[in-house]
């Protein structure tokens, strides 16, 4: 066979080797460029235990459910990387869960948190995030969050509030950031899940 015949054969071979596959759909998600241009950039998670802080439960606990009537979204950032916000904070064992959510727990504090996705539950107003920290036993200042030390800077619905981040009060619908050691354009809301 001619060194023409070969090649033709090779690329007609390679173009029946997907014939009759289901062709692939396209990953499911938001397009590249309207992410950019609204700024939903992905941040890594950092490495390191101040990265992934474990939950807490001091002060005062109460029996009643853990699902709060108001929810509030924070988000934390450590130079420049994502700073998880564990489920379990405020809510002492024994936990149950349902698909990786916390449903129940035997007590629970004034802010609380169900899933590791920076969704808060509370009760009541006149709440502040330094109230939730308080509870996660996390210091919270302006020179201090959680396990990194700096100055904070804190954004609310997108926009920076100057103060100490522990009195910015905890409101039904309120999106949070606070960041420490660089800067990650700060989301002006979250979609909350439906209520399970």
């Amino acid at each position: 066979m001619s060194r023409a015949r070969t090649i033709a054969a090779l690329f007609a071979l390679a173009l029946c080797t997907g014939c009759g596959q289901t062709p692939v759909a396209p990953e499911p998600g938001l397009d590249p460029a309207v992410a950019a241009r609204e700024g939903l950039l992905p941040t890594s998670i950092g490495r390191g235990p101040e990265f992934v802080p474990a939950a807490g439960a001091v002060g005062p606990c109460s029996a009643g459910a853990v699902q709060g009537r108001y929810r509030a979204h924070l988000e934390l950032f450590g130079r420049r990387h994502a700073v998880v916000i564990p489920a379990g904070i405020g809510l002492r064992p024994p936990l149950a869960r349902e698909q990786h959510r916390i449903v129940d727990a035997s007590c629970r504090g004034v802010a609380r948190t169900l899933e590791p996705t920076g969704v808060i539950d509370f009760d009541r107003t006149g709440l502040t995030l330094g109230d939730l920290f308080a509870v996660w036993g996390e210091p919270l200042s302006s020179r201090r969050m959680a396990g990194f030390a700096g100055p904070v800077s804190a954004f609310v619905a997108g926009r920076r509030v100057s103060g100490d981040p522990a009195s910015i009060p905890l409101r039904d619908g309120a999106q949070i950031v606070l960041q420490v050691g660089g800067y990650i354009p700060p989301h002006r809301q979250f979609r909350f899940p439906p209520r399970g």
